[in-house]
């Protein structure tokens, strides 16, 4: 989790704004201890202030012990040399008389009071107050300023989430678009509305994709001139084998047959080439158009008839939707050769192939299904690698799904294959392009 910006991004700033609103927290609670304290010493001056003015009159000379409440301030006052107090609240309590002016704290009766010494020419006048009643009042409200505290920090907390998931936004769209990047799409991140930060970021990538773009299209035009160029000397060894045909003697017209297989399998592997770098090669708008997609399944189905029936291989349609796609029918066309061409190939004799036409969630799905052995399940991710054959027993070139991959990346759609699971084994392979609503 801690590897993702943004929630490195929320943690720090939480924890910024948590050590901010703990050191916040801490002083406003001592200050407003400290401010209590001084206003709980106010009141004792004041009180002795107000008794040096005629007050201490007031106070019974005889007052019951125990009659004021623990929380209240006590006073005391003395007159010349009497050794008892002139005037006070609590007669039980012994001030020190010899206490200096001011305040000071000290222990009376084994508790802590805080006392307020205020010497006049005929009298002295001390006003208590508990020690522990004051650290109670002043806790109380010192308390009370940690309440915002503790509510804002939270707040403040989904603020920052919000914030950073906003600021991030961009950055996921932009890894949205780099996902759908593939060799067929090539396309510059846009830098609208980019922070600066991370502008040269995204001009490194654009200049990554150009880079790699050509690097793909000189590899697409080596392949498609290979495939040119030796075509040509094949051409020419066929011609030359077809005419040397007649003069083979019964000898070596077993190792002549073998020859010429060569000669077709090359032939074949480099048609494959040339249809590799087509489906490669970049899509040109103005080459669409709306494709019948049953129609082409039909003319797919035709062509390996011929080899199906020869091989008593039940080759037919479960369902056919009616559906279009916007493409180049020969690429469609190709995928689905490749596919049905697979299947027949790779079907024992006397087995079936079944294909279906479906239309789901604008997305036309073409099915082929065989009954033949299958593939272990450790290779299906590599079935779609260039020049990868999982039998390689039966003849191929291992390029035929690798074309039908290309050919779906081009038009944004997919390709997969998957063992049966229904009773008899084989592979449903299936190809997927957005339906002509869709695209358009």
């Amino acid at each position: 989790m801690i590897k993702s910006l943004r929630n490195q991004l929320v943690l720090a700033l939480c924890v910024l704004a948590s050590i901010v609103g703990v050191v916040q927290g801490v002083s406003s609670y001592q200050l407003s201890k400290a401010g209590m304290s001084a206003l709980l010493d106010l009141r004792l001056e004041q009180v002795a202030v107000r008794m040096r003015s005629g007050f201490a009159d007031s106070l019974p000379a005889i007052p019951a012990r125990g009659s004021q409440p623990e929380g209240d301030i006590f006073i005391m006052i003395w007159k010349g040399d009497q050794a008892t107090p002139y005037r006070s609240t609590e007669p039980s309590l012994a001030l020190p008389r010899e206490a200096p002016p001011g305040f000071v704290t000290t222990a009376v009766g084994g508790e802590e009071w805080r006392i307020y010494t205020l010497r006049d020419p005929s009298m002295v006048i001390q006003v208590a107050q508990r020690s522990a009643v004051r650290r109670e009042l002043a806790q109380e409200r010192a308390f009370n300023t940690l309440w915002p505290m503790i509510v804002l920090v939270p707040l403040v907390w989904i603020a920052v989430l919000l914030v950073v998931r906003r600021s991030l936004r961009k950055l996921n769209r932009l890894g949205a678009q780099v996902q759908e990047i593939d060799v067929s799409h090539f396309q510059h991140l846009s830098t609208s509305g980019v922070p600066i930060e991370i502008r040269p970021f995204i001009d490194s990538i654009n200049l990554m994709f150009d880079r790699l773009a050509q690097s793909i299209e000189s590899e697409r035009k080596f392949i498609s001139d290979a495939a040119h160029e030796l075509r040509t000397p094949l051409t020419a060894l066929q011609l030359q084998a077809d005419n040397l045909q007649p003069l083979i003697v019964a000898d070596n017209r077993e190792r002549f047959r073998e020859l010429r297989s060569g000669i077709a399998r090359s032939g074949g592997l480099i048609a494959q080439l040339l249809r590799l770098a087509r489906a490669d090669a970049v899509l040109q708008a103005d080459a669409l158009t709306r494709v019948d997609v049953a129609a082409v399944v039909v003319n797919a189905v035709a062509e390996v008839l011929p080899i199906a029936m020869k091989r008593d291989i039940d080759i037919g349609a479960d369902e056919m939707d009616h559906a279009f796609v916007c493409a180049v029918e020969a690429d469609v066309g190709i995928a689905v050769r490749n596919l049905v061409g697979n299947a027949v190939r790779y079907t024992q004799d006397g087995g079936k192939v079944d294909l279906s036409v479906q239309v789901r969630e604008d997305m036309v799905w073409i099915e082929v299904t065989d009954t033949g052995p299958g593939i272990a399940e450790e290779l299906l991710p590599r079935v779609f690698d260039r020049f990868f054959r999982a039998n390689t027993q039966i003849e191929g070139s291992g390029l035929g799904l690798s074309i039908v991959k290309a050919i779906t990346n081009k038009y944004g759609g997919a390709a997969s294959l998957r063992n049966r699971h229904d009773g008899p084994s084989g592979i449903v392979a299936s190809i997927g392009f957005p339906s002509a609503s869709s695209a358009s």
